[in-house]
């Protein structure tokens, strides 16, 4: 065995949220970590394939948003069919066009293989100098003392002992941390097999920009375009092929034109496919004994229902990454880290939730659940629901928030029940907990944006403040410099991660203290 070497935070597992965890990360040059996989390279199959707003944003923090959007193709549309016809249409141009940048400056739904996100992503470790470990695995991991008050000692493939402050575990749905912590993966797994396969396709039912999905009596099938005219198919598998979880190219061919009606389709030169079974779980405890973190499929995993799981993944990431980074660099509070647990646990339980209750509809063989969805749906999504959507800009931005999760709110999290809001505001000024959407700032610091058009006595002093206790960590913005859409007295204070912690109409020094000094300690001060 090697000597034990010492690091502030493992990384265990080099996807998207390991690689999007450690980028960000590498911000903070004050903090040591490792990252290590399990594989000796970069997966080259596309897997997870899309790339919503809210990641968008992510990527754009760290400058790489540019980069992603040349890579990827946009989805301009979004359809429905039932038994051959086109029952929902949701078109996306005008959420693009009409009402940018009142929801994000990124309103796009972006295709973009997995293998390339982590090539972007570790391309961008490279250049601040980090380099992946691979081919080494966790084989155990163990406290270094029975209160866990200084650190985890990690035992490597290769011999090594690491002595860790921190365990980030992104080693995915079978999670090698998650099983030594015998934590409880809680949920099913789905009785339908799905196959995916990334194929070239003439004669597509579909469009280079457009998403569909098929509903027939024999099962459901997607098309999804990618570049150089390929495309992701996807479709539920027969009773009978259950059991070897195998299925060739043809027969998947086969599947996709019957329940596409489109049997003139050619699909050629299949680059990849794959058989598997899909579950709904999640854990319960997404911090453990103080020194784990589990992110990503290690936390949660569910059904490919709109594309969420490595966006979900990417967001664990970030909502860690700068809390560690306070915790060992600014003297933040050990509580600052419980609310990695208070917020994305409860964003990954509704998700949960949420797509299971959509895939089990559209692929439950049980004859009735059949019939409600090929013989009632289409007439409500037709009649109903498309009406709706074309005549309401509000339907249309409530569904673009949800799919693209920038509507994620952590407003419910005990983090904001101790004074995070000073003074009376209107009503729909953003509260403690929302998304500020007008502005993406750098994830190293809070910003406190100013609202005030005139200075005054109260205002001066606040900002002294700051200036002189806080001038470390928290940067000062005026709203106008930043073209901010938001026209009211007072200030907020968004955190690192693009989240609003505080705000303030009174300027009162004594309630802003009390309230930061429940994550700061006064050393920082």
């Amino acid at each position: 065995m090697t000597s034990s070497l010492s690091t502030d935070i493992l990384i265990i597992g080099a996807g998207p949220t390991g690689l999007m965890l450690a980028c960000q990360l590498s911000l903070y040059p004050n903090i040591s970590f490792r990252i290590i996989d399990k594989n000796p390279s970069r997966t080259t199959q596309s897997r997870a394939l899309t790339v919503h707003a809210r990641s968008l944003e992510l990527f754009a923090q760290v400058d790489l948003v540019e980069k992603a959007i040349s890579e990827g193709k946009f989805i301009d549309t979004f359809k429905l069919f039932f038994q051959g016809q086109c029952s929902f249409r949701f078109d996306l141009i005008p959420i693009r066009v009409k009402q940018q940048p009142l929801l994000t400056r990124y309103p796009y739904v972006l295709e973009l293989e997995q293998s390339v996100t982590e090539q972007i992503l570790e391309s961008f470790l490279n250049e601040h100098g980090v380099k992946v470990e691979r081919d080494i695995e966790a084989i155990d991991i163990k406290d270094l003392d029975s209160t866990n008050a200084t650190g985890v000692q990690v035992t490597l493939s290769n011999g090594e002992i690491i002595q860790t402050k921190y365990v980030c575990a992104c080693d995915g749905a079978r999670s090698m941390v998650r099983r030594k912590l015998n934590l409880p993966f809680s949920g099913g797994t789905y009785s339908e097999s799905l196959f995916v396969a990334d194929c070239q396709v003439n004669k597509s039912p579909v469009g280079q920009h457009e998403a569909a999905i098929f509903c027939e009596s024999s099962g459901i099938a997607g098309v999804f375009p990618m570049s150089d005219n390929r495309f992701r198919l996807v479709g539920t598998i027969h009773e009978e092929k259950k059991e070897n979880m195998h299925i060739t190219i043809d027969e998947a061919a086969t599947l996709i034109k019957t329940r596409t009606r489109h049997y003139d389709m050619n699909i050629i030169n299949c680059n990849w496919i794959s058989v598997y079974r899909s579950h709904h779980r999640h854990i319960s405890t997404f911090r453990y004994r103080n020194r784990y973190f589990l992110l990503g499929d290690a936390a949660h995993i569910h059904s490919p229902v709109g594309g969420q799981g490595m966006n979900t993944g990417l967001q664990d990431a970030h909502n860690l990454a700068w809390k560690l980074a306070y915790v060992l660099t600014h003297s933040a509070t050990d509580r600052l880290l419980d609310t990695y647990h208070d917020e994305r646990s409860n964003v990954a339980k509704v998700l949960v939730n949420t797509t299971d209750r959509i895939f089990s509809f559209i692929s439950n063989p049980h004859w009735f659940t059949k019939f409600v969805r090929l013989y009632i749906t289409p007439y409500l999504f037709r009649f109903f629901i498309q009406p709706v959507l074309n005549h309401s800009q509000t339907v249309r931005q409530l569904l673009f928030r949800r799919i693209s999760q920038i509507g994620i709110t952590y407003r419910s999290s005990t983090v904001y029940d101790y004074g995070a809001s000073a003074g009376n505001f209107h009503r729909n000024t953003p509260l403690p907990g929302d998304r500020f959407p007008y502005v993406i700032f750098d994830s190293c610091h809070y910003h406190l944006v100013i609202f005030e058009n005139q200075p005054s006595p109260k205002l001066n002093r606040f900002v002294e403040l700051i200036k002189i206790k806080y001038s470390k960590i928290i940067q000062i913005h005026d709203s106008q410099e930043e073209n901010i859409p938001l026209r009211f007295e007072g200030a907020i204070l968004i955190r690192p991660d693009g989240y609003i912690a505080y705000r303030t109409m009174v300027f009162d020094t004594d309630h802003f203290q009390s309230y930061f000094a429940q994550f700061f300690s006064q050393e920082m001060m």
